[in-house]
């Protein structure tokens, strides 16, 4: 007999939420393992697509998609600041919950969801799929097998220009009246995919290095003529962290920023080598030094391309979207799932990559060092 399909409903059947539910039915890895049985969003126009779909109950509000005869887990791909509440209530309903990023906009709701998940029968895994990218964990190997030494660095940027989803249908320009956005409500770092995969980049899947300080700036120069359309939030914002082992992570995320295509770089530094990455998804470089100063004055040892079939040795590839990221993150997700076990992502570490963002919100606002409160990743 082939394993039981997982009956899971889907909260906001956006871009994300609809990609979410092909990812899930055509991937390969994840083929034959989900049934979409019901969805909530309430969109007149998102309402008007479920309806064309076979067999998805068009859930009237959010209780009602939870008392879906059968359900037994919940991919959030709400607003985020609906995720905790939303988060907390499948949790108690003994729910499995895949939510999107951010983790909560506020520092007590992250503390309610590690509650609710640890009183609760359901799985949380947080979508910070940019972890699972094959960059991001090929650095993780490096770090966690000692192949390039104690880590002392670490570099992530997600610099993207986000400005169309304020257009109405993606169209206009600074001029045309724009529809309100939840970009609005947290600063840059607070939003995701650079501060987990840094993480992930100093320790590992297994063991994220969280980050105990930050010293974070902000500004808002990108914005069209000053003022940007995510206002009060900032348009771009960059942190220094620390970890525990002192090591430093720089992290830089935008809004807004005069860059095509979007800029995704990581880069790992070891007291003995380098991994650079200046483009995820294009071949990096690996270097690893075998001795100290030579006569020209450079560093002796040997640098390698690393481009995906040297990434492949290491991390297996996937077909998905976000370069396999995706499959990935779900995989982890139902495996965990099926074998009763803890997902990649539980809320914990979940916690220590989100309040990260959070203080480092606070610390651009205050204009000070602060230090971060730290979850222990063990359930």
């Amino acid at each position: 007999m082939g394993r039981k399909k997982l009956k899971y409903g889907m909260v906001g059947y956006g871009l994300m939420g609809w990609g979410h539910t092909l990812e899930l039915k055509f991937s390969p890895k994840l083929r034959g393992r989900t049934n979409f049985i019901a969805c909530f969003d309430p969109s007149p126009k998102q309402q008007a697509k479920l309806k064309k779909r076979r067999n998805v109950k068009v859930a009237e509000s959010f209780e009602d998609l939870l008392d879906t005869p059968g359900i037994e887990a919940l991919i959030i791909s709400s607003p985020p600041q609906f995720h905790a509440e939303q988060v907390i209530a499948g949790l108690e309903a003994g729910l499995h919950i895949y939510s999107e990023v951010p983790m909560a906009i506020k520092e007590d709701d992250i503390k309610r969801i590690i509650d609710a998940e640890e009183k609760s029968k359901g799985i949380y895994q947080y979508g910070e799929n940019y972890v699972f990218l094959s960059e991001v964990l090929y650095a993780a190997h490096l770090s966690s097998s000692g192949k390039i030494g104690p880590t002392v660095y670490a570099e992530s940027e997600y610099l993207h220009d986000v400005t169309y989803r304020w257009r109405q249908d993606h169209k206009g320009g600074p001029e045309t009246p724009r529809i309100e956005s939840w970009y609005s409500l947290i600063e840059p770092m607070e939003y995701a995919h650079t501060i987990g995969p840094a993480q992930v980049a100093l320790g590992s899947l297994e063991s994220p290095m969280p980050f105990i300080e930050v010293k974070s700036y902000s500004n808002s120069i990108g914005g069209f003529n000053g003022d940007p359309i995510c206002r009060p939030s900032s348009s771009f914002q960059v942190a220094l962290f620390k970890t525990e082992t002192d090591a430093i992570a720089k992290c830089a995320n935008a809004y807004i920023f005069a860059r095509e295509p979007t800029r995704m770089t990581l880069q790992l530094t070891g007291r003995t080598g380098t991994y650079e990455c200046y483009r995820i998804g294009r071949a990096g470089r690996l270097f690893l030094a075998d001795d100290h100063i030579i006569k020209f004055r450079h560093r002796k040892g040997r640098a390698y391309r690393i481009g995906p079939m040297a990434l492949s040795r290491v991390v297996p590839w996937r077909l998905g979207t976000y370069f396999g990221a995706q499959p990935r993150i779900f995989d982890d997700w139902l495996s965990a799932i099926e074998t009763n076990t803890q997902p990649s992502l539980h809320a914990k570490v979940a916690a220590n990559m989100c309040m990260a963002g959070i203080y480092a919100a606070k610390s651009a606002q205050q204009n000070k060092t602060i230090e971060i409160p730290v979850f222990s990743s063990k359930m």
